[in-house]
């Protein structure tokens, strides 16, 4: 009977956390920053196309109109006050699927780009099992915080000079050379993912200890 209600409960609270989830998704989807959100995961089957193809300086223009993208939406949403919970989880997914598609490309010919996908795949599986357990637990979506953007701009300069140097320099940036902002971009996420662990730690003890 015991191991029932457990069973029932944990049923009942994964239907309330459903339930909850799909308010926010009809009542957030239709705003202007997601919709920009949505535009940037439109984008990166584009890139990758064009990246293919070799049409580099094409490629490297979809990467600024995403960065830009990003930022207006970012402006959008604090100008108007369009900040809604889906929006605080949709600009991350979308900045993360278009670094991860722009570094896997960039992996065929600089395999160290590989190390930088690990990274933030590893950081944003963690940062979604302890987003869905503040959320679960305070109704709560953490936003973006300063020390990823930072990573996440680096992240986007590194992978545009990257992309674009076929098309200025006959052969690309070398290995050699294209290795070190790669192993910037590792520091910088692997920082980021640190602080982010400690930051939803934090804020998981300290709806624990409201209880």
């Amino acid at each position: 009977m015991p191991e029932e209600k457990k069973e029932t409960a944990a049923t009942e609270a994964h239907e309330k956390l459903t339930d909850r989830m799909s308010a926010i998704i009809k009542r957030d989807w239709k705003t202007i920053p997601n919709f920009m959100c949505y535009f940037r995961i439109l984008l990166i089957p584009v890139f990758i196309v064009l990246y293919v193809k070799g049409m580099y300086r094409s490629s490297a223009a979809v990467i600024i109109i995403s960065w830009f993208s990003d930022v207006a939406d970012g402006f959008v949403a604090r100008k108007f006050n369009m900040i809604s919970a889906l929006g605080k989880v949709l600009d991350p997914v979308a900045d993360k699927m278009t670094q991860v598609a722009i570094f896997i490309c960039l992996g065929l010919r600089y395999p160290l780009a590989f190390v930088l996908v690990a990274v933030i795949a590893a950081k944003e599986l963690t940062m979604l099992g302890l987003g869905l357990v503040v959320f679960k637990d305070a109704n709560r979506v953490d936003s973006a915080r300063w020390y990823g953007k930072i990573a996440t701009g680096a992240i986007a300069l590194t992978a545009i000079v990257l992309v674009a140097a076929p098309f200025f320099i006959p052969g690309g940036i070398s290995p050699e050379i294209a290795k070190w902002p790669i192993i910037g971009c590792i520091v910088l996420a692997s920082f980021s993912y640190l602080m982010y662990v400690i930051r939803y730690v934090g804020i998981i003890k300290e709806i624990k200890g409201r209880k």
